[in-house]
C-alpha cells in the first residue's frame, strides 16, 4: 500500500511538473516559437529551390514534382506543428491558442493541395491553393500582431 502510495504521489509530482512546463509565459511562447520557425524556414529552402527547378520540368513531369515538393512540406509543417505543441501555450491567452489551432488548419489545408496535384484536378487546385494562401497570409498577419518576429514574416 506504501508503495502505491508512493508511485501515485510521484506520478501526480510529474504531471505537475509537465503542466508547468507545458505553460510557457508569453514572451518564452514567442522566443520559442521564433526558435522553430527559424529551424523550418533553413529546412523551405531545399523546397524552395525544387519548386524552382521544377518549372522547367517537361508538362508530364511536373504533376509528380509537385505532389512530391508538397508531400516534403507537409512532413515539415506536421514536425514544426507537433514541436509547436510541445512548447504549449500562455495561460488564458486566447491569441496564443487561436495561432496554435491555426497551425492544425494549415497542414489540413496543405493536405488538400497535395491530393489536388496527386489526382492532377485541374480545377480544384486553383481552389486548394487560394484557400492555404489565404489562410496563410491571415495567419502570418496574426502571428506578426502577437509579436513574433521571425514567425509569420
Amino acid at each position: 500500500m506504501r508503495r502505491a502510495t508512493l508511485a501515485l504521489i510521484l506520478l501526480l509530482a510529474c504531471a505537475s511538473v509537465a503542466t508547468a512546463a507545458s505553460t510557457p509565459t508569453r514572451a518564452e511562447f514567442i522566443r520559442k516559437g521564433d526558435v522553430l520557425c527559424a529551424q523550418v524556414k533553413r529546412h523551405l529552402v531545399p523546397l524552395t529551390r525544387r519548386a524552382e527547378a521544377a518549372k522547367s520540368l517537361p508538362d508530364s513531369q511536373k504533376w509528380a514534382a509537385a505532389t512530391d515538393i508538397w508531400g516534403d512540406q507537409i512532413r515539415i509543417q506536421r514536425r514544426f506543428v507537433r514541436r509547436f505543441h510541445e512548447i504549449g501555450v500562455p495561460a488564458n491567452d486566447a491569441r496564443a491558442r487561436v495561432i496554435v489551432k491555426g497551425l492544425d488548419r494549415g497542414v489540413v489545408l496543405a493536405v488538400r493541395v497535395q491530393k489536388a496535384f496527386a489526382r492532377r484536378d485541374e480545377a480544384a487546385i486553383p481552389k486548394a491553393l487560394n484557400d492555404y494562401l489565404s489562410f496563410t497570409l491571415t495567419l502570418n498577419a496574426r502571428v506578426r500582431a502577437y509579436g513574433f518576429r521571425v514567425c509569420g514574416v
